[in-house]
């Protein structure tokens, strides 16, 4: 064909370490394997990240659970005329009809003063964690002052 257009082929330069010794070629080769080494980073910090809430709710609840007996203990003990262990003995029962769902183990504690009382509760949460050494905790501390009553003439 007269006229006729030749598209000639221009050579084009080789790349890669071939063509460049100790540079990195166009194509990314010094990024093999950045994948795998941001993958091994970030994974661990997600999988704490996906337990942290689920341990976060366990441990507000318990701290909620350990509360609410320290408070019924405190009432119970601070009545006009209770009985020794009283306070003890109601959050024992609170946290009895609770389960062992919320809070794994558990010890409460009553000191009577003579205007007073305290109810300490100090309770073991459910660990959903897997970290060596990790255990949470919970103490609740609930003061309370005693029913008395009084005559006109008493202080």
């Amino acid at each position: 064909m007269p006229g006729a257009r030749v598209r000639r082929r221009t050579a084009v330069p080789p790349c890669g370490p071939a063509a460049r010794p100790g540079m990195p070629s166009r194509r990314g080769e010094s990024d093999r394997g950045s994948s795998s080494v941001e993958f091994a980073i970030l994974f661990p910090i997600i999988v704490i990240l996906l337990f942290a809430g689920p341990q976060l709710a366990l441990w507000y609840f318990a701290r909620e659970a350990a509360d609410a007996a320290a408070h019924a203990g405190a009432r119970a003990a601070s009545v006009s005329g209770a009985a020794g262990g009283a306070g003890q003995e109601a959050a024992d029962q609170y946290l009895a009809r609770l389960g062992t769902g919320a809070i794994t183990r558990y010890s409460v504690a009553e000191q009577d003063a003579a205007t007073t009382v305290t109810v300490h509760v100090t309770a073991e949460v459910p660990n959903v964690i897997p970290l060596p050494g990790f255990a949470p905790t919970v103490d609740v501390t609930v003061t309370r002052g005693k029913e008395r009553f009084t005559t006109p003439d008493s202080p």
